[in-house]
């Protein structure tokens, strides 16, 4: 008697859930949420440096070399880094932010820096856009700056 009341419990659990099964399986086939829409974001695009207008051609053997820039609020003082020609970047007159390496892709200057004398020395990676470089000046916009913000510097001889 108890095999038999155990059976027909299992086989009312299985139709149970077999039609609960079969009634979601329908809602979802009418579920207008689920209709697919082609992405067209991105479409006819396959590079993004190509697709940017200002993109500068920028000769790395220009950028080899100290540059700096008036330290605000102390004009005789100036700051800046050294990039060298094998890749690696140093800091000049500041002590605490210490720059290891240098990359160029397309107009887009990436620095490795870490900071000296605070608990947190991740390295951290200065990305800038280069508007304009010539033999004796630079301007970077940091991509994480405010439309508009840009630093300037010139080349030191």
């Amino acid at each position: 008697m108890v095999r038999f009341s155990l059976v027909c419990f299992l086989l009312m659990a299985v139709a149970c859930n077999g039609n609960k099964h079969t009634v979601e399986q329908e809602e979802l086939q009418h579920d207008s949420s689920l209709i697919s829409i082609a992405d067209s974001s991105n479409a006819g695009i396959t590079d993004s440096i190509a697709a940017v207008a200002d993109t500068l051609q920028i000769d790395a053997a220009k950028l080899i070399g100290r540059w700096i820039q008036p330290v605000a609020g102390l004009d005789k003082e100036t700051q800046g880094f050294l990039l060298r020609k094998n890749g690696t970047a140093k800091s000049i007159n500041m002590y605490t932010l210490v720059y290891e390496k240098w990359l160029l892709t397309h107009d887009t200057l990436l620095l490795w820096n870490h900071s000296e004398g605070v608990k947190d020395t991740s390295t951290i990676v200065d990305t800038t856009i280069i508007k304009e470089l010539s033999d004796t000046s630079l301007v970077l916009f940091p991509v994480k700056a405010a439309e508009g913000y840009v630093e300037k510097y010139h080349k030191q001889k």
